[in-house]
């Protein structure tokens, strides 16, 4: 999360020479009004912040922080738009007068933080449709993985389902836990895939590859589908790009924003996939936490912790393992939690230690 604004900014970089002005402009615009949301909370909080020495008024830089929190931000965005207090209005005979958010932010329009929510959306999918494995190592990692075990992840990206792919322990044909029906113009689709999946994907904040169909609405009885080409036309599955050659653009991608508020009501289908991770997790006996920080911010993250068994092992690898086993401690009933204080290529090469 700490790297997000930055890959956002390099993809804007990306997106100010593409070669379709109308396209080319309007993603221009899109981060800059992103920028614009952000240089007018950082002024809010910076304004006033000053020293007196001398008798001349000294400007104290501050780093807000604001970039390398994108979590906090569309939360806020969340909070004064969807979640604030509402002014009540008394409406004369015949006058329809709707319940009105709480603004805090002088200068701000509500109707600014949505269109910036929406533009954070669009750019949060244009940096994680092209993310690329580095040096094999999903691929050398999941060789351990045995048959029906299970990847509960809160990533976006297709990594997980790339890597597995290439070493045949993964199939769009019930891979995902949730989602299962394909957006494809070729008939018999789900022939080209190996007909069951050795393992299974969770994912809790949705996919970039999940999208809906038509203008229906999404609900529990009307679930997203998988699509195999991105909004600019490549494969999400390279491995399967020639069979399935070209198709026309999808629809916005259906998936939870990184926010504390986990907007459930606009994406119901999301509960299965959040009950069956806990269905498995009160099952489970051994827990791999790879690169995950379980923040104290994101409740419901912990509240799937708390259905694990007493017995269950928990090996955390993370560069910053030590806040991660504090934390996995202060809520779970485990006595087997080990920590590997090192990225996950170092664990890796040095044969996965704690991993039973």
């Amino acid at each position: 999360m700490k790297e997000l604004f930055l890959k956002m900014k390099q993809r804007y970089e990306q997106e100010k020479k593409l070669s379709d002005p109308l396209v080319r402009n309007s993603r221009i615009n899109e981060f800059k009004s992103i920028e614009a949301l952000i240089n007018k909370l950082e002024g809010r909080t910076k304004k006033g912040l000053s020293e007196s020495k001398g008798g001349e008024s000294i400007k104290i830089r501050v780093d807000t922080g604001i970039r390398e929190n994108i979590e906090w931000l569309i939360t806020l965005i969340d909070l004064t738009t969807d979640y604030a207090p509402k002014f009540g209005f008394k409406a004369k005979p015949g006058v329809d007068v709707s319940p009105y958010p709480v603004n805090p932010f002088k200068g701000m329009s509500r109707m600014e933080m949505e269109r910036a929510r929406s533009y954070l959306n669009r750019y949060l999918y244009l940096c994680l449709c092209d993310v690329e494995e580095k040096n094999g190592i999903l691929r050398k990692f999941f060789k351990e993985l045995k048959p029906n075990d299970n990847l509960i992840t809160f990533n976006y990206d297709v990594l997980i389902e790339n890597a597995l792919l290439e070493i045949d322990k993964w199939s769009p044909v019930g891979g995902y836990f949730g989602v299962n029906q394909f957006r494809s113009a070729y008939k018999n689709i789900d022939k080209i895939f190996p007909e069951n999946s050795p393992c299974k994907i969770l994912k809790l904040h949705g996919s970039i590859n999940w999208v809906k169909e038509g203008l229906c609405e999404i609900d529990i009885d009307n679930p997203p589908v998988i699509t195999f080409h991105k909004w600019h036309g490549s494969p999400f599955f390279p491995k399967y790009e020639k069979t399935l050659g070209q198709q026309p653009e999808g629809s916005p991608p259906i998936w939870i924003l990184p926010s504390y508020f986990k907007t459930f009501s606009k994406n119901p289908f999301l509960f299965t996939i959040w009950r069956e991770a806990q269905r498995i997790l009160a099952q489970a006996k051994h827990l791999v936490v790879l690169g995950y920080s379980f923040p104290e911010e994101d409740c419901p993250s912990q509240l799937l912790l708390a259905s694990l068994p007493d017995d269950c092992s928990i090996p955390i690898v993370d560069l910053e393992g030590d806040g991660i086993e504090k934390r996995m401690n202060s809520i779970l009933r485990s006595p087997d939690i080990s920590v590997q204080k090192m990225g996950f290529e170092t664990w890796l090469q040095q044969g996965c230690p704690g991993l039973k």
